[in-house]
């Protein structure tokens, strides 16, 4: 039997909440439950699938139900011009090289999560 309530998914939060600050945090819960087009920027790229999980996460109990790539490489940077939603996460060293190549929309919200 499937208990009732408000529950969260046994995953370690330590990662997001380290490093993120709240006012951060808060501004990517909203923009994921206003379904926008988000990127996040980070050197690990390891982590990035670990925060992007503990996000989701706290939609609970929302769902995410558009495209999520944990890692974007060179070849699929047209993704980025999506007319739907997404959340995306590249390294800085590809992101870096990007944002030189491209001039992207102003409906993509960039989180670096680095600075």
């Amino acid at each position: 039997m499937k208990p009732s309530g408000f529950q969260l998914e046994n995953f370690p939060f330590d990662l997001l909440l380290h490093k993120l600050k709240p006012e951060k945090l808060i501004h990517l819960v909203t923009a994921l439950l206003l379904e926008r087009k988000i990127v996040l920027i980070k050197d690990e790229i390891g982590d990035i699938a670990l925060i992007m999980q503990g996000l989701l996460t706290l939609l609970n109990p929302f769902q995410w139900c558009f495209t999520i790539i944990t890692y974007l490489n060179r070849d699929l940077v047209d993704m980025l011009d999506a007319p739907f939603p997404f959340l995306i996460g590249v390294s800085t060293s590809t992101w870096e090289d990007i944002c030189t190549l491209k001039d992207f929309s102003d409906d993509i919200y960039v989180f670096d999560l680095e600075s």
